[in-house]
């Protein structure tokens, strides 16, 4: 067997992952976690990988829960009884061999740092047990029962509204018309046998991919969409009129909807979100939650990374995060859900128009703009930092670069993680206008400091 040279966790375009893999890599996780809860989806490569990464955990002393075939959410439910959890999916395109995602036990995926110190495991030398120290396999069957029963326990209120949902085929289909049906909602389910076979259409749809559900849709007045993807991460929201919502504006209703006192979205998300989490925008929302006062409210934006989004969530008590499209539900796990996100867009649709509503939400403008710097990045940070301390501004954050907060808008600096000798700008404004000047003031300080001195 030759050994990689790193951990190559997920499938990707130009590179692919094998069963040597999973066996390495349960090496490694067994060196810090003595009990690991796993799961796979329904791709076909998943139960080779699934048990590369099996014998590789209980060769290295390990034990393991397997939860058999389930959606990510309820892996990352059920990640608490063990010391973290990995899903094998497939995840990222149809074709490819499923790689592993890799959680805490809280559900949270893995932060860069900890994917750093697996790397590093990964490529030592490692003394293995001998057959009286192997570690154990124990099934769990009920793990999706489990997530249903706890997910409509917390969702109390009904959702008597119609929609059609489709499945993709994927396990999601074991939990979304169960739980749906369950709030009382009068559900058309659409793909909600599970297929390994199936190819599902992508999450960013064209009208052309997303006509057969916008059908049903605009047969039926009041009806609106709910498209999962096939582990359950992921939900397209689709409003009465069989219009794609953007996920954005999803999660700036759900905010207004549920009220949560504490949200996080990493630092480069759209002032939407925040505008309707303090209550500056109206569009006249019905629901029954009530704002919590305004002292124990907190709005915070992390780092652009599903770890660091994940982490911040947890250690902050939060109510919801967001990532990547995919919203957290802090009282079920800190891993994106879309079964929950659906649940609770079927509350809301109940006595309200997500159509009308989305109509009534303002329109935010924004640009990006890439640079180069020729200096080292101290050199620039020390510089930028300099110019900043010489202008008039509400608020700066520094996270994953600079976040300056002006009157009528914002911009950011970052550095790109794609090329190491690039910087992004980017700026956002309800004022097309104060957007141009936002990017100028930007991009002229960007460039006074990008040779050094």
């Amino acid at each position: 067997m030759v050994k990689p040279d790193r951990i190559l966790l997920r499938s990707s375009p130009s590179e692919d992952t094998s069963p040597e893999m999973g066996l390495l890599l349960g090496h490694a996780l067994a060196m810090d976690y003595k009990r690991v809860v796993i799961a796979r989806d329904l791709m076909k490569s998943s139960t080779m990988m699934k048990e590369a990464l099996v014998a590789g955990l209980t060769s290295s002393g390990a034990d393991v829960i397997d939860l058999g075939c389930t959606s990510a959410p309820v892996t990352a439910m059920m990640a608490k009884h063990g010391d973290c959890a990995v899903y094998i999916t497939e995840y990222r395109e149809y074709g490819l061999i499923s790689g592993y995602l890799l959680m805490n036990s809280n559900g949270s995926l893995f932060r860069k740092d900890q994917i750093r110190h697996l790397d590093k495991i990964f490529t030592e030398k490692q003394e293995l047990p001998d057959y009286r120290h192997l570690g154990n396999v124990r099934t769990y069957n009920f793990a999706t029962e489990e997530y249903n029963r706890r997910l409509l326990s917390i969702l109390r209120a009904p959702a008597g509204c119609s929609l059609v949902l489709d499945c993709n085929c994927g396990v999601s289909a074991d939990s979304a018309p169960q739980v749906l049906n369950g709030m009382g909602a009068d559900v058309i389910a659409v793909n909600a046998q599970k297929d390994r076979n199936f190819i599902s259409r992508p999450m960013s749809m064209t009208e052309a991919e997303h006509r057969e559900i916008r059908q049903f849709v605009e047969s039926d007045p009041g009806t609106i969409g709910v498209i999962l993807n096939r582990i359950g991460t992921l939900a397209t929201i689709l409003d009465e009129k069989g219009s794609v919502m953007d996920s954005e504006k999803v999660l700036a209703l759900i905010v207004m909807f549920l009220k949560p006192k504490c949200i996080v979205v990493p630092a480069n998300m759209t002032s939407l979100v925040e505008d309707a989490f303090w209550g500056r925008i109206d569009v006249g929302m019905i629901t029954p939650f009530e704002d919590a006062p305004a002292e124990e409210r907190r709005f915070i934006r992390a780092p652009m990374d599903a770890g660091s989004v994940c982490e911040a969530v947890a250690n902050n008590g939060a109510d919801i995060g967001f990532y990547e499209d995919g919203i957290i539900f802090g009282d079920i796990s800190m891993m994106s859900d879309g079964i929950y996100t659906s649940a609770v867009v079927a509350q809301m649709s109940a006595e309200n128009s997500l159509y009308r509503m989305c109509e009534d939400l303002p329109e935010y403008y924004s640009d990006s703009k890439q640079f180069r710097f020729e200096c080292t990045r101290d050199e620039f940070s020390r510089m930028f930092g300099e110019r900043l301390s010489t202008m008039k501004f509400e608020d700066i954050q520094h996270i994953d670069g600079w976040r300056v907060q002006m009157d009528d808008g914002w911009f950011m600096v970052r550095f790109d993680d794609d090329n190491e000798q690039n910087l992004v700008v980017t700026a956002e404004s309800t004022d097309r206008a104060y957007l141009i000047g936002l990017m100028e003031i930007a991009g002229d300080m960007v460039e006074e400091c990008s040779k050094g001195q």
